[in-house]
Parts: C-alpha cells; sequence; structure tokens
C-alpha cells in the first residue's frame, strides 16, 4: 500500500462518489464544509508522519469524491413539464445522427428554448426525441423546432430489471420527447453545438458522406461504428452476431480500438526511428516513440466523437504512454490507478458506467491473471537457428492473445452474467480470428481513408475497400461463430454476494500454493458456495408455497405463477403494438433470470394481442417450455406467426380450450379453467373490435384458500357472458387481476360483485394513451372495498400463499438495477 498510494487513493475518491451518489441525501449543501475540510487535510498532511500521512490523504481524496460527485446534479427546468406529460414546442440542436428502426426515428437534441402557454422559456437540457412517421433528413448541427408531448424516463420496475431511469442520467439526458409526425419539425438553420461538437462535426462529415456513398449499408453501418463511433446504423439483426460470439465490445470505439491504434502507431514510428543510428545515440528512442504515438491516440480519439467511452480508453492509453515517457512502466498497477482517477475526476459518474466497469476490470484482469495464464501455456519450440524467426513471433504473438483472452474473459464473467444475462462459449476463438484482422487491417484502413479524404478521394476510396474486405472476411468469420447452436448460453443472473466470492475464488486459487491463509479461505468459500448452491436451489425447484407475481411491464400483462414443488407457469408476456421492444428479452426474462429461473413449464395466452403475446416468443424460445395454452383465437400478426412458429419448431405442446376443461391440479394447486367454454362459438356475440378481448382465456388459481383470477382483456360483454356459464361461487377469488388493464367498459358490478376480490392488481402503463385505469373502475372497487394496488405506482406486486394458509403480498417500486 505505501509504495503504491496510488491504489488506495483511487479506492477512497470512488468510494466518495459512490456514498454521495448513492447516499440517502444530496451532498449540494456540503460543499463549502468538504472544501474546507480538504484545506485542512491537506495542511496537515504537511506535519504527519508517512503512515499518518497516506491516512489523512485517504481521507482527503473521499472528501473530494462527494466533493466532485455533488457538483455533477443540477436542476432541471425542463424535467417538471415532463413529469406532467406536457405538450411542448422545443427549439434546439440536433447532437447526433438519428438512429431509425422499424420506421422509428430516434435523436439527440439539445432542447435551447421551451415555449408553451404564450411564455417563451429559455433552457439547456439534453433529450431524447423519438420521432414515428415521416422521418426528416436530419444532421448533427441542424437547429430545429417541434411540437411535442414530454415524458420523464421510467422504469419497469422488477427485481432484476434494466434501470432505464439512472442510465439516462448517465448519458446526460434529462427527458424524453414523443413528435407522432416528422412534417412538423421545421428546420431552422444552424444550430450551435456545444464545443468541442462543431470542430468534430466538421472532422466526421465529410467521412461519413465517404462510407454512405461509397458502401453498402451493412459496410457503411460497420464502418460508422468502428472509425466514427457512430453505432446508429447497427440493427438488432446486424448486432446479434456479434453478442453470440462474445464480439459485441467490437462495435463500439473504446479501450481494445485505442489500444490496438497505439499498439500498432508504437511499433510503427519505434520501427521508423531505429532506422536513424543518429537519432539513436542522441535520444531516448522509446520516449519518443511513445511520445509521436500520442499523436494518433488523441487523433482516433475525435475522430471516434470524443464520446465518454472512447475519452476514458485514451486517458488510459495516454496514461500508460506517459509511464513509458517516464520510464515508470513496470509500474503498471499504479499507472492503472492514475487512470481511474483522471476518468473519475473528468466523470464522476463514470464510476456507475457499465463501459468503465468493463474496461477497468479487464485490464485489471488482463494484469493479474495473464502471467499466470502464459506459464500454464508452453510457448513455441525455438532452436538457435529459428530464434527469431517470422513463425516464432506469430507463434508468441498468438499466445499472448489467447493468454489475454482467457484472463479478461476469466475475470469478466460475473460482471457480463449481471449485466447481460448471456456468456458466450466461442468469445476465445472469435476473439482470436476476428481481432487481428481487424486491428492489422480494418481499423487501420479505415484511418487512411479518413486521413487521406482531404487530399485524395480516390486514394481514400482505395483505403476504404481495402478495408471493407477484411470487413467481409470478419463478418463471415463471425456468422461461423455464431451460428454454432451452442455458441451462447443464458445464464441466471448473480448477486453481489455471489460475484465477491468469484472473486475469492480466484484470488485464493491464485496464492493457493504460497500462502497458507489462502488455503484455509478456500476451505471456507468452498462452504459458502455450496451453501449458496443449496439455498436456491430448494427455493427455484422444492418451494413448498404458491407465489403469484404480476410483473411491471408498462401498459401490458404477464404474470408468473410458481407452483408448490417447483413448476412455473407464464400468463401473458407483454409486449408494446409497434413491437420495437423486445418485452420478452428485456423485461421479463431478466426478472426470471435475477430468480434463477431458467424454465418455464406452461405458458398460457389470454388472446393474441401484443400487449400480451409479443413478449411470450423470447421466453417460448429460450426457457424449455413443455406446454402453451391459448383459446384458440389466431390473428394475421407478424408476432403471432413467428410465436407459432418458435412454438412449433421447439416442439411445445399445444392446448386448447376443449383440452384444459378439466383444469389441472399442480402439487395441491388447482387451476380452473373458466372461459371460453369449449363447443360454445362465444366469439360470435361480439363486435369485431371487442371480439379478442371478449374471448379472452380466463383461468383461476386456488392453493390453501386462496385463489386468484385472470380474465385478460374481457370488457362488459365478455363479463357478461361468463357469470352466465359460471356457478354463483366458481368466480370468488380473493385476488383479481384487472379486466383490460382497468379499463371503464370492464369491471362491472355485477361481474365484481360475483368475484368480490379483497384485492385487485391493475396492470396499466404510467401515462398511457388511453387514461387507464380509468376513475369509474377505481369507484367500483372502492364500493366494494376492494383494495387496488397499481402496478404503475408500486412496481412488481408478489402474492405468497403458504402451505399454513398464510398469505403475504410485497411491491418492488424502486428495485431495478443500473447500466448504460
Amino acid at each position: 500500500m505505501f509504495h503504491r498510494p496510488l491504489i488506495p487513493i483511487l479506492f477512497a475518491f470512488a468510494g466518495g462518489i459512490l456514498v454521495a451518489h448513492k447516499g440517502p441525501a444530496p451532498c449540494q449543501g456540503l460543499a463549502l464544509p468538504l472544501f474546507i475540510s480538504i484545506t485542512l487535510c491537506l495542511f496537515a498532511i504537511l506535519f504527519l508522519s508517512s503512515r499518518l500521512r497516506l491516512a489523512l490523504l485517504l481521507i482527503t481524496f473521499f472528501f473530494t469524491g462527494i466533493l466532485v460527485d455533488s457538483g455533477k446534479h443540477h436542476s432541471s427546468e425542463l424535467l417538471p413539464w415532463a413529469i406532467n406529460r406536457q405538450k411542448v414546442t422545443i427549439e434546439g440542436t440536433v447532437l447526433e445522427p438519428a438512429r431509425v428502426s422499424n420506421k422509428i426515428a430516434r435523436l439527440k437534441v439539445r432542447a435551447q428554448r421551451l415555449f408553451a402557454g404564450g411564455k417563451s422559456i429559455r433552457i439547456n437540457d439534453n433529450i431524447l426525441v423519438t420521432v414515428y412517421n415521416n422521418i426528416p433528413h436530419i444532421t448533427p448541427g441542424d437547429k430545429v423546432r417541434f411540437p411535442a408531448r414530454l415524458r420523464p424516463f421510467k422504469n419497469f420496475n422488477n427485481p432484476g430489471g434494466y434501470d432505464y431511469e439512472s442510465a439516462m442520467k448517465l448519458k446526460g439526458l434529462t427527458c424524453a420527447a414523443s413528435v407522432s409526425d416528422g412534417r412538423r419539425i421545421v428546420p431552422m438553420g444552424t444550430g450551435l453545438l456545444p464545443f468541442p461538437g462543431a470542430l468534430l462535426e466538421k472532422i466526421q462529415r465529410p467521412v461519413r458522406d465517404l462510407f454512405s456513398g461509397n458502401l453498402g449499408p451493412e459496410d457503411e453501418a460497420l464502418f460508422r461504428a468502428l472509425i466514427l463511433g457512430e453505432r446508429q446504423g447497427i440493427s438488432r439483426l446486424l448486432r446479434e452476431p456479434f453478442n453470440r460470439t462474445g464480439l459485441g465490445h467490437v462495435l463500439a470505439v473504446s479501450g481494445l480500438h485505442i489500444g490496438l491504434v497505439a499498439w500498432i502507431s508504437f511499433f510503427f514510428f519505434k520501427s521508423i526511428l531505429s532506422r536513424f543510428y543518429k537519432l539513436a545515440l542522441k535520444t531516448d528512442i522509446q520516449k519518443l516513440t511513445a511520445l509521436l504515438t500520442c499523436v494518433p491516440v488523441i487523433g482516433y480519439t475525435c475522430l471516434a466523437g470524443f464520446q465518454i467511452s472512447s475519452q476514458r480508453a485514451m486517458i488510459m492509453v495516454l496514461a500508460f504512454l506517459g509511464s513509458l515517457i517516464l520510464r515508470r512502466e513496470k509500474e503498471v498497477w499504479s499507472t492503472l490507478a492514475l487512470a481511474g482517477l483522471i476518468v473519475l475526476a473528468v466523470d464522476p459518474h463514470a464510476l456507475f458506467s457499465i463501459s468503465f466497469q468493463l474496461s477497468f476490470s479487464a485490464v485489471v484482469g488482463i494484469l493479474w491473471l495473464t502471467p499466470s495464464v502464459l506459464k500454464i501455456i508452453p510457448p513455441p519450440h525455438a532452436t538457435p537457428q529459428r530464434k527469431m524467426s517470422i513463425f516464432n513471433n506469430i507463434s508468441l504473438y498468438f499466445i499472448g492473445l489467447i493468454a489475454v483472452s482467457i484472463s479478461a474473459t476469466l475475470f469478466l464473467l460475473p460482471i457480463i452474467s449481471f449485466y447481460f444475462h448471456r456468456v458466450s462459449l466461442v468469445t476465445i476463438p472469435a476473439n482470436l480470428t476476428v481481432v487481428p484482422i481487424l486491428g492489422l487491417w480494418i481499423i487501420p484502413n479505415g484511418l487512411l481513408s479518413a486521413v487521406t479524404l482531404p487530399f485524395s478521394a480516390q486514394a481514400a476510396n482505395l483505403f476504404l475497400h481495402l478495408g471493407s474486405w477484411g470487413l467481409h472476411a470478419i463478418m463471415e468469420i463471425i456468422r461461423f461463430w455464431s451460428g454454432i447452436p451452442w455458441a451462447s448460453a443464458w445464464v441466471v443472473m448473480p448477486n453481489l454476494f455471489e460475484m465477491l466470492m468469484f472473486y475469492a475464488l480466484i484470488l485464493f486459487i491464485f496464492f493457493f500454493k504460497r500462502r497458507a491463509w489462502a488455503r484455509v479461505g478456500l476451505a471456507v468459500l468452498t462452504v459458502f458456495i455450496l451453501v449458496d448452491i443449496g439455498y436456491w436451489t430448494y427455493r427455484v425447484h422444492f418451494n413448498r408455497d404458491l407465489k403469484v407475481t404480476f410483473l411491471d411491464v408498462g401498459q401490458a400483462n404477464a404474470a408468473l405463477v410458481e407452483f408448490p414443488g417447483g413448476q412455473k407457469m407464464l400468463i401473458d408476456g407483454g409486449g408494446f403494438p409497434r413491437d420495437h421492444f423486445n418485452v420478452g428479452k428485456m423485461v421479463v426474462a431478466p426478472f426470471l433470470w435475477h430468480s434463477k429461473i431458467k424454465r418455464i413449464d406452461y405458458l398460457a395466452l389470454s388472446h393474441p394481442q401484443s400487449d400480451h403475446m409479443n413478449g411470450l416468443r423470447f421466453i417460448a424460445r429460450e426457457f424449455h417450455s413443455k406446454e402453451f395454452w391459448f383459446n384458440g383465437d389466431k390473428v394475421e400478426t407478424a408476432s403471432f406467426k413467428e410465436l407459432m412458429s418458435i412454438i412449433e419448431s421447439k416442439k411445445i405442446k399445444m392446448l386448447l380450450p376443449v383440452d384444459l376443461v378439466k383444469g389441472r391440479e399442480i402439487n395441491g394447486a388447482k387451476i380452473d379453467f373458466m372461459y371460453p367454454l369449449p363447443g360454445k362459438k362465444t366469439s360470435n356475440l361480439f363486435y369485431n373490435g371487442t371480439r379478442l378481448n371478449n374471448n379472452s382465456l380466463v383461468l383461476k388459481i386456488s392453493f390453501h384458500g386462496k385463489s386468484f383470477l385472470f380474465p385478460g382483456d374481457l370488457e362488459s360483454e365478455g363479463e357478461a357472458a361468463i357469470l352466465v356459464s359460471c356457478k354463483q361461487n366458481d368466480l370468488k377469488s380473493d385476488v383479481l387481476l384487472s379486466p383490460h388493464h382497468g379499463s371503464k367498459s370492464s369491471s362491472t358490478r355485477e361481474f365484481l360483485s360475483m368475484v368480490k376480490p379483497g384485492i385487485c392488481v391493475i396492470s396499466s402503463g404510467q401515462g398511457n394513451f388511453f387514461g387507464f385505469p380509468h376513475e369509474q373502475t377505481l369507484k367500483r372497487l372502492e364500493e366494494i372495498g376492494c383494495r387496488a394496488i397499481r402496478i404503475d405506482q408500486s412496481g412488481a406486486v408478489q402474492c405468497t400463499v403458504g402451505p399454513d394458509q398464510q398469505f403475504e403480498i410485497r411491491t418492488f417500486q424502486d428495485s431495478a438495477r443500473l447500466v448504460d
């Protein structure tokens, strides 16, 4: 600690940021006391011994971390308008190229003026604008004015969920804005980009035009991502092979790309300078080479838009180049700590960014584990004659690449599992075959095309097409690896304790032969690991309770039923009408992985509408279901056809009302099929506009005297039909999932008096277009003494029924985790 003080200083500084950011109260009012405390500590350091000096220095940096984080919290004049979901007119400057997907455009705008209620208010907020129709041609730097409805960013409040709110704050975005028609966006000339945005756009625009004018759509999207740092053109379909092979990091200009440019530039400059004999005698070639390498590193970062991830990578690379210039290259850990300090001083919220966590952790893993891995991998056999042969050098290069890949992959495993729930099983061979081509051919040619463009368009085009050959080669390689059926595996989400146990395991194994405490620690840790495995095995597969969790999926329905003995059922899966967001993959599945659930035995679809059906596709594909229950209604939509195709390909047994009329019993829990009755064409009784809703599959689940009713989207006509077909107490239930999300056309007094629920769970998105739940529905529930729980206010709702008839209700407001 004493000979590497930068390492504990980094931890102290990060700790201060963490306390300020996650603390119970804001720290803005503490700025003056903190500044005085820091000043006094710095003064006292001059008069203390070395040991006390370090302790006081750590306290100083801890307070400094609190101070710099508090300076990042600013009030916004636009946010109150967004919270009230006001319709306003915004004037501002486009900051980035638009991302277009499924005929929907999203762009980042610096809002500079707000017009509302006859007032003009000067503002300064970055907002995310979504344009739904007639997307205009807009480029960075354009000044625009448009009417929009503002809304705050909102999480799906389920355990293990994506913390969308915090992720947007980390990106500097205040709120979202929706524009229903792009023709309402009025060009206002040239806007003012924040420094150095205007300069960077002048550099990037000709290169962007070069790519779009000379490459196909896929090549253009990839070159823009690799050279300009613009991932707007990367579609989900194009991204998927990269994700399956563990190469998703390739698409973001970060540590890998900046490091490759630095590595190539360093050896290029060194080979050139080494040829000048007199220069080598007068100067230190290594120092001069490191100094020259800083130029292409900074240049590439600027060309890539000087984005936050590339800035951090640049700082880390420059710190290592600085250690070479100062002849401190052996102090790699201190250099890494210094780079971390600089990054966090510039942007303290980088601590919570996944890109920083991955980059920093990868370097830690490489520095720590690579030497040990190299001892395991045998070096190539070298004879005196072949000592400097090309074969030997290539072999050493690939051995080093293998060692680095293994070290980084192993060390990042818990973090990747936590954030992405997916582990690539081909990541090492994929990196070995792709990274050399990327670093030695594609990026150099792409950068040469950008550098030569101002002087010769022909030369730029030549380098661009040379680079595209390499791009085609790596895409074939990536598609080959991703085409292997077992290329990747979805994994459960580790909790913080399990992640710490993983790193403790690496630590104890690393010191196993050299330290006695490591052997004792490994034995104790093994016990903890076995206890953890036993606990989750019992909880997931041998539980004695019935648990029903109504998930927060916005203006949609999804409910997980965990039966005694471990079998699971998902009733509806949520979804959005435009199908631009995969609710099954991004909302439902993370909750399941957080709960260590890898299998859903039964899928039930109330009716084939997007807000109940779309999320089931991912679950059916990845969660090994054995039965699919639905009412038999079919629609001619792409999502329904895809769901049916998945069910067929996965050989999931399909059951209709005629197959379910007798109900089921699963380890004491009874499932009654209530509606529609087989043999009765109830769908003919309703108008076409309400037919699907009123023909919803209705299930009732009972266990030890407690019951739950799932009525889908039944409206008044459907409720009347089910009342006719059921006996007096058939529908009586303790918990009711509100029909049709709390619409006034549902939950009639006759239906509610028959069900007599004590609790009604309403699943409707906050600020939804329909105004659900309607006031009339809430009044009817109040009239019968039923407690209404709104998921949009409470988060996910979990009801537990124990074998001793114990009944418990729990909500999960603000339970999401953080990712960027």
